[in-house]
């Protein structure tokens, strides 16, 4: 059973799964680098909601998961070049966006994942890792 279809099972059920203590379940490269790529964010700068701003809607990547990402360009420009401003609401769930990321990348170059850029899903503006901020409510 590969670490993806672990996954897809573990969400289905209801109850959780024991794993016996020799049996290892391989977390494949997308999972590895999604674990870093959360950890980087709760490091970011946090997005605060304004108050008369609605709540965020469901992730349209996942329709699951309420949105908890925004990009906001946080980046130093005179380090980090070409990140731009994206103005799209907050859409997307930390886990697709992760997810978007890592796809964007150069996949024989899995070292340079966490210092690359992507593109907006949305508007297609450019950002990096210190441009991704968790959101948070007042």
């Amino acid at each position: 059973l590969n670490s993806e279809k672990y996954q897809e099972l573990t969400s289905i059920l209801e109850e959780s799964i024991e794993n016996m203590r020799n049996v290892v379940i391989q977390e494949s490269l997308s999972d590895k680098f999604l674990v870093a790529f959360k950890e980087q964010v709760m490091r970011n700068d946090r997005y605060i909601i304004p108050e008369n701003a609605p709540p965020p809607e469901q992730c349209i990547g996942c329709l699951v998961k309420s949105a908890d990402v925004k990009l906001q360009k946080l980046c130093d420009e005179s380090q980090d070049g070409h990140c731009q401003n994206c103005y799209c609401r907050p859409m997307w769930c930390i886990d697709c966006m992760g997810k978007w990321f890592a796809c964007r990348q150069d996949q024989r170059r899995i070292e340079t994942w966490l210092s690359s850029k992507a593109h907006c899903p949305t508007c297609r503006a450019t950002f990096c890792m210190l441009d991704i901020c968790a959101i948070e409510n007042l």
